[in-house]
């Protein structure tokens, strides 16, 4: 009798449900393939754009950073050199204030003197004596100015003597001009005369050393000294037809004479328009007996090394030395590089200093 099969019991032959390794990969291969979901590409993407932009903006904030800080940089250092300028500018303005304060104390010092040597007297009234003599006065000097640059100016007082002779006679070997301080007195006779005109037509300056060389008659009183001065004014140009602008003080401006006097007639001879000079090297040959030609040649080349040199030789009958020391003088001056000039109101006055009021 046949037996109906079992449903539940397990066949003996399992084969027909056994997969190969080919029908494996035949199965997978065609098995369809799922993708990444569509809204979690969205994100991922904008989370990356998002990142993209921050990145960016990073970037150019980095840069913009830097480049502020160079500016900065940069600005602090013009800002640096700027206040190093001005604190410089400022210590020379410093200089400056204390050099012009310091000018304006000379200033008025030099006022107070004026003040206390005025020409007008305390209540005003002008001294009579500036209505003495109204021809003496020389006009404003328009020619050539000399205010230094190694220039000597060789000066004779005290002549015309015998010795002007020789004197011109070197002068003109040597193609130089000098100044004679001539003395009236020494002057009246027609040899002195017509020294006076021989220094005059060689070009040389014919100045003025007053009329008598009397320190206690020139120095007596400003009255005296415009006497003294006028007298030798006038006579200078009667004989050589020349007016002179140039003086010396007997003695040089500042000596034991003049000390009552030498303001007042500094600021009246200065308002005539004449100029005095006095000097700053010296042949040292005002002496009772004549000094050897060497020594009185070594005194005068002392001023070798200053700009503007004026000498003081004496021009008097007992003075044959100075004019023996003559040629070693121009030529010592003239191998240290001197020019030679005439003294006259555009060179640059040489005086002495005057000692402080007490």
């Amino acid at each position: 009798m046949d037996q109906e099969p079992d449903n539940n019991t397990i066949p003996d032959s399992p084969e027909e449900f056994r997969i190969t390794p080919d029908e494996l990969e035949q199965a997978l291969s065609a098995a369809p393939v799922r993708g990444v979901p569509k809204p979690l590409f969205i994100a991922v993407a904008a989370l990356a754009a998002v990142l993209g932009i921050l990145l960016a903006w990073l970037a150019v904030c980095t840069w913009g950073s830097a480049q502020q800080e160079s500016e900065l940089q940069s600005r602090l250092a013009r800002q640096e050199s700027a206040a190093l300028q001005l604190s410089e500018e400022l210590e020379q303005a410093k200089t400056a204030l204390a050099e012009a304060q310091d000018e304006l104390v000379q200033a008025q010092d030099t006022i107070d003197l004026l003040a206390e040597y005025s020409v007008a007297a305390p209540g005003g009234t002008v001294p009579e004596y500036t209505s003495l003599y109204p021809d003496l006065y020389v006009p404003e000097w328009t020619g050539e100015t000399v205010d230094g640059g190694k220039v000597c100016c060789l000066t004779f007082d005290d002549g015309p003597s015998a010795n002007t002779d020789r004197v011109l006679e070197i002068l003109d070997r040597y193609g130089i001009k000098a100044t004679f301080f001539v003395v009236g007195s020494a002057a009246t006779g027609a040899a002195g005369q017509q020294r006076m005109k021989n220094i005059v037509a060689a070009g040389h300056t014919l100045a003025m050393h007053s009329w008598s060389h009397d320190y206690k008659k020139v120095y007596a009183s400003v009255e005296s000294f415009l006497e003294e001065f006028n007298s030798l004014y006038n006579w200078i140009y009667e004989v050589t037809g020349v007016y002179p602008s140039v003086y010396r003080f007997p003695g040089g401006s500042i000596n034991g004479y003049d000390r009552g006097v030498y303001q007042e007639v500094i600021a009246e001879m200065t308002r005539r328009g004449f100029v005095y000079f006095d000097w700053n090297a010296s042949a040292q040959d005002a002496t009772a007996h004549p000094r050897p030609a060497w020594d009185i040649a070594a005194d005068c080349l002392k001023g070798v090394g200053r700009d503007l040199v004026v000498v003081l030789c004496h021009d008097s009958a007992a003075r044959g030395t100075t004019v023996d020391a003559l040629p070693a003088v121009i030529e010592g001056y003239q191998n240290a590089g001197y020019t030679f000039s005439a003294l006259h109101p555009g060179v640059t006055p040489v005086t002495f200093g005057y000692p402080a009021p007490k």
